[in-house]
Formats: structure tokens, C-alpha cells, sequence
């Protein structure tokens, strides 16, 4: 779950683990599956990414994601952009069970959830451009980082 971040479209392992390590108690997916965390706060906070760059082109994970995987003629950077509104987000959040502070949706909401579908060149172009605009707010955060690195640095010095 630490490994997938709020807002970010690809996740990346970080580390390796031996099948019969991770075969009980771990969710399995596949290279370019959506990964959306299911329990509260993740969820209302963003949490969901599509797993790139898994060694053997499988994965596995928290227990607490719910796994989609596109079918032919959907990208998944359709689907990843299409429930990151705010939309997805709050019907999730409506209909989430369990205790407070342990709640979760369930994978029949996601999977029952409707999106649009236009035509695989227009999921391209849309994609495409949203990419770009994902890559400038990467940037951006990147630089208030550093900005804030500076400032905490500016801060120590002076005490």
C-alpha cells in the first residue's frame, strides 16, 4: 500500500520477494492493472495506481487494493483518469461498510461503476494529454519539496 501514492499513475515495485513468500495474505496482479485501495482514508485520498515494470510481469500487494484489469479496446489510462474524479471518489465514500476508521468499498461497486467509453483514439489523445498535465503538477510538487527542504534548512540555521 506505501508503495502506491495518492494521485500517481504508475506504481513500481520496490523490492522483490519469492513467490512462496507472498502466496497467502497478499493480493496478486498483473502488469498494467489498476490498483485502487479500498479502506478508508486511502481511498477517499486517491490512492490507486496502474502496476508497471513488475519483475515476470506479476505482482502482489496489500489485500486491502481491488484489482481491475482493462479489456481489448480500453486503456487503462482511461480507466485510472475516468475514477479519479471527484464523482468516483464521493459514491465510493457514500456506500463504503464496515466500522469507523476501518471502512472499505466493494469490489462490486468499482466493477459496477459506469465510465464513458469513447472510441480508442480519442481514450488516446485524452490520455495523452492528461499524462502531460500530470507530468507538470509532478514538477511542480517536486519543487515545493525542495522549496520546503530550503525553507525548514533556512529555519534550523537561524536557531
Amino acid at each position: 500500500m506505501e508503495d502506491c501514492e495518492e494521485y500517481s499513475l504508475y506504481v513500481e515495485p520496490n523490492r522483490a520477494k519469492k513467490i512462496e513468500e507472498v502466496r497467502q495474505g497478499y493480493t496478486g496482479f498483473a502488469e498494467n492493472d489498476l490498483l485502487i485501495a479500498k479502506i478508508t482514508p486511502c481511498f477517499e485520498n486517491g490512492k490507486m495506481s496502474i502496476a508497471k515494470n513488475l519483475m515476470n510481469s506479476i505482482g502482489f500487494g496489500s489485500t486491502e487494493f481491488i484489482v481491475l484489469r482493462a479489456k481489448p479496446g480500453v486503456l487503462i489510462e482511461w480507466v485510472y483518469y475516468c475514477l479519479r474524479n471527484s464523482n468516483f471518489l464521493e459514491d465510493g465514500k457514500s456506500v463504503m461498510k464496515g466500522t469507523t476508521g476501518r471502512q472499505r468499498i466493494r469490489q462490486e461497486f468499482v466493477e459496477n461503476y459506469s465510465i464513458s467509453l469513447p472510441p480508442l483514439e480519442i481514450q488516446k489523445k485524452s490520455v495523452k494529454d492528461l499524462e502531460e498535465e500530470q507530468k507538470i503538477i509532478s514538477l511542480q510538487k517536486k519543487s515545493i519539496e525542495l522549496l520546503k527542504g530550503k525553507e525548514q534548512k533556512l529555519l534550523n540555521n537561524l536557531w
